[in-house]
């Protein structure tokens, strides 16, 4: 996530480590190659390795706040990590191996102001190589509209009268809604599933890629290889969110959607806020919409009706 100061970053990455089962969140300021990876400590004159926080993080979340506050030496060290899901320790006489198996979850803030015309690379003191390894990079802008600064002043001073109306929840009878305790049974339930990917949502997302790859204005450092990597493992995230045994066109349709919010000046469908972004109305009707458009734009012509239903 890059996005200015006050958007929220650090919450939702306290919140995801909160959520999963196994978890570890550090900040950069002061964290180094070491303390990310692994560290040769010694005891009773012995040389013994002390897991950092991608290596204690394997199978679970590891969440790095103020990314940017890394050195970049110090950022290096996790590019095996990040890539090949291990680090290669040679350290004290020790060789070995360790499991990062991890999901990165980041946040940094851009320098200065954010320049939308200027691609991602020049408005984030990061290195490409390490942004290219990540699946989605949300900017998050603060753009100084009335109506969302009425809305974050309303929370924030807990108004009686913002509070009745923007509780979505109280649509929902309380005996349906899950507590924080059964979200985290299912998330640790569902990442033991292994769906795969069924012809159409290849189809799909390999079309998409292309068209991607295809355009004048790319993303240059966004649209490689990794790009459709990414894209396999966002539709394979999704269908096990949704509990599916294999990978459905529906997971594909919203794997682009995500995709789509992150590419700003070079996406397909348009830029989106990711920020100012709300849950619609009829979710449904909203994603057949979405359905539509996206298929319409990668020209899979042979979905367009039989996978959702809709008017050619």
């Amino acid at each position: 996530m890059v996005g200015d100061p006050g958007t929220g970053k650090s919450q939702i990455l306290k919140y995801a480590s909160k959520l999963s089962p196994r978890s570890v969140i550090t900040t950069g300021i002061g964290c180094t190659k070491a303390g990310l990876t692994v560290a040769a400590v010694k005891e009773d004159g012995e040389w013994a390795l002390e897991a950092g926080a991608m290596v204690l993080a394997d199978g679970g979340v590891c969440c790095v706040d103020e990314l940017s506050s890394i050195r970049e030496t110090d950022r290096v060290a996790i590019h095996e990590a990040m890539e090949q899901q291990t680090i290669s320790v040679a350290k004290a006489g020790l060789v070995c191996k360790l499991n990062t198996r991890t999901t990165v979850l980041a946040a940094t803030n851009p320098r200065g102001s954010y320049d939308i015309t200027q691609p991602i690379s020049a408005n984030v003191p990061i290195g490409t190589p390490l942004l290219s390894r990540f699946d989605l990079i949300l900017v998050l802008f603060d753009d100084h509209t009335t109506s969302w600064d009425s809305l974050v002043a309303g929370y924030l001073l807990k108004e009686d009268a913002f509070i009745e109306e923007n509780n979505i929840l109280k649509n929902y009878p309380a005996d349906t809604l899950w507590s924080f305790e059964e979200l985290q049974q299912y998330v640790s339930h569902v990442k033991s599933l292994t769906p795969k990917l069924t012809p159409p949502a290849k189809e799909v997302l390999g079309r998409y890629y292309r068209r991607q790859r295809e355009q004048i204005s790319r993303n240059v450092s966004r649209t490689t290889i990794r790009m459709l990597e990414s894209l396999v493992r966002l539709s394979q995230a999704h269908a096990k969110l949704m509990l599916h045994d294999s990978v459905l066109l529906d997971d594909a349709i919203v794997t682009i959607s995500l995709v789509e919010c992150t590419m700003l000046n070079s996406s397909l469908l348009g830029s989106i806020s990711v920020l100012h972004s709300v849950f619609p109305a009829d979710p449904q009707q909203e994603f057949n919409k979405q359905s539509k458009c996206e298929i319409q734009l990668i020209s899979v012509r042979e979905y367009q009706c039989s996978a959702f239903c809709l008017p050619c």
